[in-house]
Order: C-alpha cells, then structure tokens, then sequence
C-alpha cells in the first residue's frame, strides 16, 4: 500500500513538472524591436505580433509617455491584462496603449510578464521600446 501512494505521489510531481507552465520563468522588458530581455538573456522576437496603438483623430497631438505591463498567458502567449504602471498623463493615450497591448502576441512559455515602455510624440508618431 505504501509503495502504491509513494507511486501515485511521484506520478502527481512528475505530471505537475512537466505541466507546469511558470517554474522559473523571468519577467521581461521589451528591448529593441520584438526583444524581450530577461535575467536569462535576451528573447529574439520574443513578441510575434505587436500592433501600434491607434488613436482617436483628437488625441493626435497629445503627448506622453508611459510605462505598462502586459501579463501574459504563459501555454497560448497571450495578454491576459494590461496594467499601467506610469501613466502618460492622458487617459486617451493610455486607454489606447491598454487596447493595443492587448492585441499584443508572444512566444509561449518564455516569460509571464512583460514590461513596455511607450512614448507617444506630439506628430502623432509612436515609439514602443526603450
């Protein structure tokens, strides 16, 4: 009987192990086009689909920037919530960064969470990364 439980409880480790979606995984800063950097390293095209924020005509010549962190789903890379962690000091800018980061797409089981940095310039021009 024992050996049985002894079993079954190194059959639920293994299973867990091999299932487990976030063990060890770093959170990541978006770097240079689509690299993710890590404390393991760099993640070349770490994000596979990365659509700019779309603003409405009136936000245009607003300004800003802001810093947002996307979780993500770690077995599909998808965000799963978008969080603003420095604001651009414009709701319209950050409702729109929030929506396009949430189109964003990532290589699955690289990292749970990403920080993006976006800068927003008075031509309408976008800058996402450092």
């Amino acid at each position: 009987m024992r050996i049985v439980i002894i079993s079954f409880l190194l059959s639920i480790l293994v299973s867990a192990s091999c299932l487990a979606l976030t063990p060890n995984l770093p959170a990541g800063t978006l770097g240079s086009g689509t690299t993710v950097n890590t404390r393991f390293g760099d993640i070349p095209d770490g994000v596979r689909y990365q659509p700019a924020p779309v603003l409405p005509a009136e936000a245009h010549r607003l300004s800003g920037r802001g810093l947002y962190e996307v979780d993500v789903d770690v077995a599909r890379g998808l965000a799963n919530n978008v969080r603003v962690l420095q604001s651009s000091s414009s709701k319209i800018l950050d409702d729109a960064a929030i929506a396009a980061l949430m189109k964003w797409r990532f290589v699955p089981r690289s990292f749970y969470k990403l920080t993006v940095p976006i800068e927003f310039q008075p031509s309408g021009r976008i800058r996402i990364g450092p």
